[in-house]
C-alpha cells in the first residue's frame, strides 16, 4: 500500500510541503480506531538526524566563540598550555586558544599608580620622630621578563609587592634626614635615594618602579606645634632683618642731613643693628646651638661696651669742647667788664676830676664857701662865727691836711672859764 495514501482510503487533498506534511505523515501511522501500531522510522532517524546536526552546530558555535579570547588594550595575556605548562605572551587583540586546551591570565602592563592606603606609612627620623608619609609610586610590570617572573607575582602587585618594598625603602633611608630638613628641603633627596633602593629590589620580581613622589608629610601634633613656632620665629628673624635695613637707611639719612652728629648716630646705629642681628640669629639657633648662642651673647657684649667706652668717649669730647667754649666766653666777659670798669673808672674820675677843677674855681672865686660847707655840717648846738682871720688857701690846705692824717677837720677848743658867755664857747670852739 502507498505511504501516501490515507488510513481511509480517502484520497489525497492538496496539502502545503514541509513540516506540515511530515506531521500529517506521522500522524497517519499512529493507531487508528481498528488497526495496529506503526512507527514511521525513516523520518524518525532524519528527525534525529537534523535535532544532532543542530546541536552540534550550537555546541561548535559556543566553543567557538570561546575559544576566541580577548585581551584588553594595556594588557598582556599569559597563555598558558594545559598539557605542557608551557608560557606564551599574546598581545592585545583577539586570539583563538580554546579553553579545553590553553588558559589565558591577563596582566596590566601599563602604568599603575600606588596611592591613597596602600602608599601611607609611619617612618623615623634622625630625632627620632615618627612622621606619617604618604608616597605616590608609578609603576609597571615588565613586559621582557613577565614569562619569567609571572610565577612569582602575586595576584595584587601594588599591595603585595610595591606597598612593602617602598615602605622597607623609605623606613631605612628616612633616619638620615632630620625633620626640620626634611620638610623644607630634602623631601625629594628623601624619594629619589627611597626610589633608587625599591627599584633595583622590584626589578628582581619583575616590576619596573618609574616614579616615587612624596605627597603628605605628618608630624605628630607636639612637633608640628614646635614647628610652627620656629616658624614663627624666623618669621621674626626676618621681620628684624627688615627692620635693621630700615633704620640702615635711617641712618643713612641722618648722615646726609646733620653732618655735625655723622659720627656719634653711625656708631649707635651700628651697635644696635649688631646687637639686634646676634640676638636674632642667636634666637632662630637656640635650640640646637647653646654654644653659639653664648658666644654671640659675650660678643654682644663687647659691642655694647665698645659702642658705650665710644660714647663716653665722644661725651668726653663733647664736655672739654663745651667746658673750653665756656672757658673762652667767661675770659671774653670778664675782659669786657674790667673794660667796662676800667672805661666807668676813668670817666667818673674824669667827671670827679672835672668837679674838682670847678669847685677849685669856686672857691677861689668864694673863699668863704668852704668854712660855711664845713659849719654846715657841724652840730646844730653849736654856734659858729665866721671869722676871716686866716687866708682861705691855708684853711683848705690845713683841712686837706688834716682829713688826710685821719683827724677831724677842726681841733677841738680848750674848755672856757665859767664865767665865759655861750657865744664866746662857741666861737672859741669854731677856732
Amino acid at each position: 500500500m502507498d505511504e501516501s495514501l490515507p488510513d481511509d482510503g480517502s484520497p489525497p487533498e492538496a496539502k502545503s510541503s514541509g513540516p506540515l506534511r511530515l506531521f500529517d505523515r506521522w500522524r497517519s501511522r499512529w493507531p487508528g480506531p481498528g488497526g495496529g501500531v506503526r512507527v514511521p522510522w525513516k523520518q524518525l532517524r532524519r528527525f534525529l538526524g537534523v535535532v544532532l546536526l543542530v546541536g552540534a552546530g550550537v555546541l561548535a558555535w559556543k566553543g567557538a566563540r570561546k575559544s576566541f579570547q580577548a585581551v584588553a588594550p594595556g594588557h598582556v595575556g599569559v597563555c598558558v598550555n594545559r598539557f605542557t605548562g608551557s608560557l606564551a605572551a599574546l598581545e592585545p587583540g583577539t586570539h583563538f586558544r580554546p579553553p579545553a586546551f590553553f588558559e589565558i591570565h591577563p596582566v596590566r602592563i601599563s602604568d599603575q599608580l600606588l596611592s591613597a592606603d596602600a602608599g601611607a606609612f609611619s617612618v623615623t627620623t634622625k630625632e627620632g620622630v615618627i612622621a606619617r608619609i604618604t608616597v605616590q609610586a608609578r609603576w609597571a610590570v615588565d613586559r621582557k621578563q613577565l614569562l619569567s617572573k609571572w610565577a612569582a607575582l602575586p595576584p595584587q602587585p601594588a599591595r603585595e609587592l610595591v606597598a612593602p618594598v617602598l615602605f622597607a625603602a623609605f623606613r631605612a633611608a628616612a633616619p638620615r634626614y632630620e625633620v626640620t630638613r626634611l620638610i623644607s628641603e630634602k623631601r625629594e633627596e628623601l624619594a629619589s635615594i627611597a626610589a633608587v633602593s625599591a627599584r633595583e629590589r622590584l626589578a628582581e620580581s619583575g616590576v619596573v618602579l618609574k616614579e616615587v613622589l612624596i605627597g603628605d608629610l605628618v608630624l605628630p601634633e607636639e612637633f608640628e606645634k614646635g614647628r610652627i613656632a620656629m616658624v614663627d620665629e624666623v618669621q621674626s628673624t626676618e621681620r628684624l632683618d627688615v627692620t635693621l635695613k630700615r633704620k640702615a637707611k635711617e641712618v643713612e639719612e641722618t648722615r646726609l642731613t646733620a653732618e655735625a652728629q655723622k659720627a656719634r648716630q653711625v656708631e649707635e646705629a651700628e651697635a644696635s643693628a649688631a646687637q639686634r642681628v646676634i640676638a636674632a640669629r642667636g634666637e632662630a639657633e637656640a635650640m640646637k646651638h647653646v654654644l653659639e648662642l653664648k658666644a654671640k651673647q659675650i660678643e654682644q657684649r663687647k659691642l655694647e661696651a665698645e659702642a658705650e667706652r665710644q660714647q663716653v668717649v665722644e661725651r668726653a669730647h663733647a664736655a672739654a669742647e663745651a667746658s673750653r667754649i665756656q672757658t673762652l666766653a667767661d675770659v671774653d666777659r670778664r675782659k669786657a667788664m674790667a673794660d667796662a670798669e676800667a672805661y666807668a673808672t676813668r670817666v667818673t674820675a674824669l667827671a670827679d676830676f672835672e668837679k674838682l677843677e670847678r669847685e677849685a674855681v669856686l672857691v677861689s672865686a668864694n673863699p668863704l664857701l668852704i668854712p660855711k660847707a664845713f659849719a654846715d655840717r657841724l652840730s646844730d648846738r653849736v654856734q659858729v662865727i665866721l671869722t676871716p682871720s686866716i687866708g682861705a688857701e691855708q684853711l683848705t690846705g690845713e683841712i686837706f691836711k688834716r682829713v688826710a692824717n685821719g683827724e677831724p677837720p677842726l681841733a677841738p677848743a680848750p674848755d672856757p672859764p665859767a664865767t665865759v658867755s655861750a657865744s664866746k664857747r662857741s666861737s672859741a670852739a669854731v677856732h
